[in-house]
């Protein structure tokens, strides 16, 4: 049975609008070959329901609750070897999803492949969407 490679992923997603510096969020995953790894970062927010009709002559008050849904960022990774040198073929599956009041939750999945060398960042995937440029970015160290 050959070992299987152990590397740390340090992940980098910048978003800019174009009219103010790009904010970043950074986030590590140390991932043994073949397996998975997973990062969610977010809140979980009540989504207003549409009013309910009013209520007929005599009868007991609308009882409703308010739906709840997860948003933000997820990352899902794993990594093999690629078929030759030491570069490893990172697949990712990323998800981010926003709130839009009341009711409307916009979400984006963006699935793909990334080649990187140990040390040095790769692009991994660029997405622009209503006037927002996002980009994640990878750099692999090998650990064992």
């Amino acid at each position: 049975m050959t070992d299987r490679r152990v590397y740390r992923f340090d992940f980098v997603l910048s978003a800019t609008d174009g009219s103010s510096p790009p904010t970043t969020t950074t986030f590590s995953l140390n991932l043994q070959e073949a397996d998975k790894g997973e990062v969610v970062v977010g809140k979980n927010v009540a989504i207003s329901p549409p009013p309910p009709p009013p209520p007929s002559p005599g009868a007991p008050g609308p009882s409703f609750s308010s739906a709840r849904q997860d948003v933000g960022m997820k990352v899902a990774a794993s990594f093999r070897m690629a078929p030759t040198g030491d570069d490893v073929v990172l697949d990712v599956v990323t998800e981010m999803s926003t709130f839009e009041p009341p009711t409307t939750v916009r979400k984006m999945v963006m699935k793909g492949n990334a080649i990187a060398a140990a040390g040095k960042p790769a692009l991994v995937t660029t997405l622009e969407d209503d006037h927002k440029k996002f980009q994640l970015t990878v750099t692999p160290t090998k650990l064992r």
